[in-house]
């Protein structure tokens, strides 16, 4: 029933919490009692044991819902990865601990969850926010704090908001013929490196800045793609290499001939080979992905200012691109999907086919009148 400071015999300074959480099944009173190494650890423990001993009996013990979050929830996710702790992050701070930061988690229900869905401006904010509230919850479960998690009834949620439209794709690999001479009259060999690698061979941007020169591999004549390199919050460090996105997703990606010829002359330069980073930063050892996203951005606009009839294409696009020329140029989805990495074939033919009218137009030409 309260905190005690000692000092340990090697000189550290430790908190005794030492609670009642009830009795035992022979009727003899049960006490909890945890060591922490900070005062305030120490209280947010106690907190925690007298919440988890009065959820039970609809009394006053309190454990907010923002003391939670950063007692409990994030020393949990330390080994996160650094796109899922932004996610995590971005939801607590923009919508769960304004609603709900200073509330018992215990009065947390769902009307008051519904209106926190209400304050969204669009489906998948919405969504989003409540699956990060699930997860917390589904711990303070766990923990004992409440019997039941309210994010797991049903919402309506707002709008899902506009959609926008697909970004241009191209749709065979003849079409980027004027590309590739645009890339080439411009000179600068990150973006032939990008146009390579993503309309050639499909890799996702993050594979591309994640690869090294040692894994172009032209006696194999393929790419080893085993990692990836993504942009991060300020709070994970700004960028991270990590592994590629799923199992198979590690993966070899064999080289065309046109793609294989492009990248021998790249890494060769006066007379050495390039070793280190595919793609190389300023100051840093790789090229950070917002800096290529602009650099890109930056060659479009030539493109359009020097009349090159390039379509505005993303560096996203470009793995889309790839695919829909595979599959048009006689490829089957099978091997497509194995390409692209993906862990599902379905993903292949859902987010990444995208035939053009003038293909369907193509394709109906086959229909024999009735």
């Amino acid at each position: 029933m309260s905190i005690k400071k000692r000092t340990l015999r090697d000189g550290t300074t430790v908190w005794d919490v030492c609670e009642y959480t009830g009795f035992t099944l022979d009727g003899k009173r049960d006490r909890k009692t945890v060591t922490c190494y900070s005062e305030k650890a120490a209280k947010v423990e106690q907190a925690k044991i007298v919440a988890m001993r009065d959820a039970m009996r609809g009394r006053s013990g309190r454990m907010d819902f923002a003391a939670y979050v950063e007692g409990w929830f994030w020393p949990s996710k330390r080994d996160l990865a650094p796109s899922t702790k932004d996610g995590y992050r971005r939801d607590l701070k923009l919508r769960l601990l304004p609603a709900f930061g200073n509330m018992d988690i215990r009065d947390i229900d769902r009307m008051r969850i519904q209106r926190m869905v209400d304050g969204c401006a669009t489906e998948k904010v919405a969504r989003n926010a409540v699956a990060t509230l699930k997860t917390v919850l589904n711990m303070a479960k766990g923990d004992g704090l409440i019997l039941s998690n309210p994010a797991q009834a049903a919402f309506s949620w707002p709008a899902k908001g506009t959609r926008k439209a697909n970004p241009f794709a191209f749709t065979t690999f003849a079409a980027m013929g004027p590309l590739f001479r645009a890339v080439d009259d411009y000179g600068d060999e990150e973006i032939e490196k990008l146009a390579v690698t993503g309309l050639l061979m499909g890799l996702r941007p993050e594979e591309r800045y994640g690869l090294d020169w040692n894994d172009v591999d032209f006696a194999n004549h393929v790419v080893h793609v085993h990692q990836a390199y993504t942009a991060a919050s300020a709070e994970s460090g700004g960028t991270v290499l990590r592994k590629t996105k799923t199992d198979l997703s590690t993966r070899d990606v064999p080289m065309p001939p046109n793609a294989e010829k492009r990248l021998k002359r790249m890494r060769r330069k006066d007379g050495a080979l390039a070793v280190g980073a595919f793609l190389p930063g300023g100051r840093v050892a790789r090229t950070n992905p917002s800096v290529a996203r602009r650099h890109w951005e930056k060659f479009m606009d030539w493109c359009e200012s020097n009349d090159r009839g390039v379509p505005r294409i993303t560096l996203e696009n470009l793995r889309h691109s790839f695919a829909t020329s595979y599959l048009h140029a006689g490829g089957n989805v099978e091997d497509l999907s194995r390409i692209l990495g993906h862990s599902d074939i379905n993903t292949t033919y859902r987010r990444y086919v995208r035939p053009g009218f003038d293909d369907l137009r193509a394709g109906m030409e086959v229909v024999s009148a009735g």
